[in-house]
């Protein structure tokens, strides 16, 4: 799953998101994998990242509550990323179950 933007929207976390919030929308399946930065530029976290500077930090308090709203459970998924990826793991989207309850985060 691919949620793009072109550089002249590379900040504009409301950007991001509803790219990210298409590519959802139009995953089949029931399990979806993202890549940190894209999910990092939706939603930026205040504090600096220490690994990097080409991408913030995630605010995950502000995913896990964005994803709830639209019907999916999100964790970080460590075992998918690469070396270089071990500070940027991509981020894993679940749907929850039709008519399940929500859980708050």
């Amino acid at each position: 799953m691919h949620a793009t933007q072109h550089s002249t929207t590379h900040r504009d976390p409301r950007a991001w998101q509803s790219a990210l919030d298409r590519a959802l929308a139009a995953h089949g399946d029931a399990v979806a994998l993202a890549h940190y930065p894209h999910v990092a530029n939706a939603f930026p976290s205040s504090s600096p990242n220490p690994y990097t500077r080409e991408h913030p930090l995630l605010d995950y308090r502000e995913l896990k509550a964005w994803a709830t709203r639209r019907g999916w459970h999100v964790r970080p998924a460590p075992e998918q990323a690469s070396r270089e990826e071990r500070y940027r793991p991509p981020v894993r989207f679940t749907r929850q179950p039709p008519g399940g309850r929500q859980r708050p985060h």
